[in-house]
Formats: structure tokens, sequence, C-alpha cells
């Protein structure tokens, strides 16, 4: 028997006894962190412009700024919300997603693939002629990640579920070998990383910018630049909570070679790009000449980069194929001594 499938007790239970899962906390209080930062900018923003602009400039300009962080913070009010009203029920072999506007159901019975996807922490795409339902694991306690992937995972024969190996390397079996009681020794060309670390990183960046915008708003009559701070503050919060109590251990990037690949590509490219614009800038062709140059520079700019970057995701992707069949072979017939509730 494979002890990564779920039980048949849990498949009457689902059928007997509706399972809610609600979103983790965390995400509304990311939600939060998010508003009060585009709160704060959108604030720093109208009132500089408000105070430097021309009387009969200002309300437009404060208008734009309002609108353009507005239009920024739905994301976050979206987020606050979906922690508010959104759910996933499993219950008389339907699936009940809950979104903040909109309601969908799925019979199990009606599924014919599910799709595996890796972006945003782990997805799990489910199809049924007629409907579609994504569910974003990283929304859920790493419990009930866990419980969502063996059930989905014990749902459809192997021949239905696109990119399982792949999702079973990346996300599955750190999932389910993640213990939050104890911190693993990091290994060869890995990190531990704690929230002293991201403060250690971030309040003397805190200090030393608090201080210097004091000065430069003092010197430069720029009252706005005192707002600054406060992005760096929030900045750093949101990397403080988005690391466990006790801490993660992380690949250095010395270590990883397809991240240390496209670091140095971006920097260079970008550095590239920029001494093109100073070139045209010192150049300065005549109208129309300049933006007709300008544009085509720029096109032919951002096609190289998204080339390259395209050819290193795919290298990058080969090298994890070939890991991937060692990760089934290891979530298969290991006894997982961890119960699901």
């Amino acid at each position: 028997m494979n002890t990564n499938e779920i039980t048949s007790s849990e498949l009457i239970e689902c059928e007997s006894n509706p399972r809610v899962f609600r979103i983790k906390k965390s995400y509304r209080n990311q939600g939060i962190l998010i508003l009060i930062f585009f709160l704060f900018a959108g604030i720093g923003s109208a009132y500089g412009i408000w105070i430097e602009s021309l009387p009969d400039r200002r309300l437009y300009g404060v208008l734009f700024f309002g609108l353009f962080f507005s239009f920024l913070s739905v994301g976050s009010l979206w987020m606050i919300l979906g922690f508010k009203f959104g759910s996933l029920t499993f219950q008389n072999n339907s699936i009940i997603q809950q979104g903040v506007i909109f309601r969908k159901e799925i019979d199990l019975s009606s599924l014919y693939q599910i799709r595996w996807g890796l972006s945003q922490g782990g997805s799990i795409t489910l199809k049924s002629l007629n409907k579609k339902i994504s569910i974003n694991l990283d929304n859920y306690e790493r419990n009930e990640r866990l419980w969502l992937i063996r059930y989905f995972q014990s749902a459809l024969p192997e021949e239905s579920q696109n990119h399982w190996d792949l999702f079973c390397y990346k996300i599955a079996i750190p999932v389910r070998d993640y213990n939050p009681e104890e911190i693993r020794t990091p290994g060869p060309g890995e990190i531990l990383i704690t929230r002293q670390r991201w403060s250690l990183i971030f309040i003397p960046l805190i200090l030393v910018s608090t201080i210097v915008l004091i000065v430069a708003a003092w010197v430069l009559q720029t009252p706005r630049l005192l707002f600054a701070p406060i992005q760096f503050i929030l900045l750093w919060l949101v990397f403080y909570y988005n690391i466990p109590k006790q801490g993660m251990v992380g690949r250095r990037i010395s270590a990883d070679t397809d991240l240390k690949q496209m670091l140095i590509f971006l920097f260079c490219w970008g550095a590239l790009g920029l001494i093109g614009i100073i070139i045209l800038k010192i150049i300065d062709f005549p109208e129309p000449q300049n933006t007709i140059s300008n544009v085509c520079l720029m096109c032919i700019w951002f096609t190289i980069l998204l080339i390259i970057v395209s050819k290193l995701d795919r290298n990058s992707h080969k090298r994890n194929l070939k890991k991937v069949k060692a990760a089934v072979e290891k979530w298969n017939p290991e006894v997982d001594p961890q119960t699901e509730d």
C-alpha cells in the first residue's frame, strides 16, 4: 500500500462531514502591510506634489497619485478580503471553492485532469469537462498543504496528473520533510536564514537612511523625503515575518548555479542598457530620429533580455528533470510518521 495515499476512512469522512480549509493569517497580515506601504507612499507623494507644484497644478497632481496608489492598493485589499471570505470545502464528494465574489464547485467523479504547478509555493489545478478550480497551496498551513497534496495525488491515475514528478521534487518533498520543531544543520552551499539576520541588514539601513533623508529634506527643503524611511521599515517587516521564528535553511547564491548565472546576466545587461542610455543622451539626435532610435534600441534590448532569460530557464528546467525520478521514488515508499487531522 502506498503510505502517501489518503486512507479510505479519510475519504469517507470527507463524504459525511465537511472538511473546510481557511486561508492562513499570514496571508492577511501581508495584505495589511502592503496596504499600509501604499497608503504612506501615496500620502507622501501627494503631500510632496501639493507643496512643490504650482497652485493651478496641485489638484491634478494629487488626484493622479491618489488614483495611482489606490489602484496599487486593490491587490492588498483583495488579500484581506480573501482571508475573510475565502475557503475550500470538501463535502459530499465535491470540492467547493469560495472566493471573495465567485463560488466554484466540482464533483470529484467528473475530474479528468490534475495539473501540478510550481509558481507561488505550488498550485493544484483541477479540471472537469466544463469547470476548473485552481488552488494556491501557499495560502494554507503546512499540514493542510500536505493533506491536499496527498489527497489529489491519490485522486486520479498517474497518466491524468500533469507535471507531478517535477512538483514532487520541488514542492511535495520539501513540504513533507519540513519539521517546524527543529532546524537542520546547513550543508555545503547552504545558509541558515533567521529573522535576526534580516534585522542586522535592515536596522542599520533604516537608521542611516533616516539620518541622510532628514538632512536632505532640510537642505533641499523637501519634507516628503521624511516619508521614505517608513517604506524601508515596512519592507523589513515583510521580510521579517516571512521567515519562521526558528529560521530556515536556504541555498547560498554562490552555490546556486542557475540563480548566479541569472543575476550576473541581469547585472551586465542592465549596465549595458544604462550605458546605452547615457550614450544616446550625449549624442542627442534631433527629433524624431531621437525618439525612433530610443524606441528601436529599447525593443532590441528587451527582446534579447527575454530570449536569454528564457534560455537560462529552460536549462534550469532540464537539470531539474534529471533529479525528479529520485524524488518520486522517495515520495512513494517512505512512511511519513506525521498524521494529518
